[in-house]
């Protein structure tokens, strides 16, 4: 079975990094300790462009995504960062192969390689 990804790149309006990295961490955090279909929920800074934020997230299927909009931590995110961000974009990916020995490879829910 392959797993369902997302990689969803923020840009955080000026002044609201502090708040939007504390309500990411605390929504990723949520995810890992009470979702059994959430596999990996990383929080990306960019060095070379300090007002982006990228989400790497990996669940079961896209049963276990759409469960995991559904609970508290995710909905408190949302309440908490809706005004935070200037712009949003997400892509939805299936996890080709994963681990340390073979790297990550990646295709889009259309097929396309990224």
């Amino acid at each position: 079975m392959k797993r369902y990804a997302l990689w969803v790149e923020f840009d955080v309006k000026p002044g609201a990094m502090p708040a939007f990295l504390e309500a990411a961490r605390l929504d990723a955090g949520g995810s890992m300790t009470h979702e059994r279909g959430c596999r990996r929920f990383d929080v990306l800074s960019d060095p070379s462009a300090p007002q982006r934020v990228c989400f790497y997230e990996v669940y079961d299927d896209e049963v276990a995504f759409l469960a995991h909009r559904e609970m508290p931590h995710f909905k408190a995110y949302v309440a908490a960062t809706e005004d935070l961000v200037s712009a949003k974009s997400v892509a939805r990916l299936t996890v080709e192969e994963s681990g340390a020995a073979g790297g990550l490879a990646a295709r889009n829910a259309t097929g396309a390689t990224r």
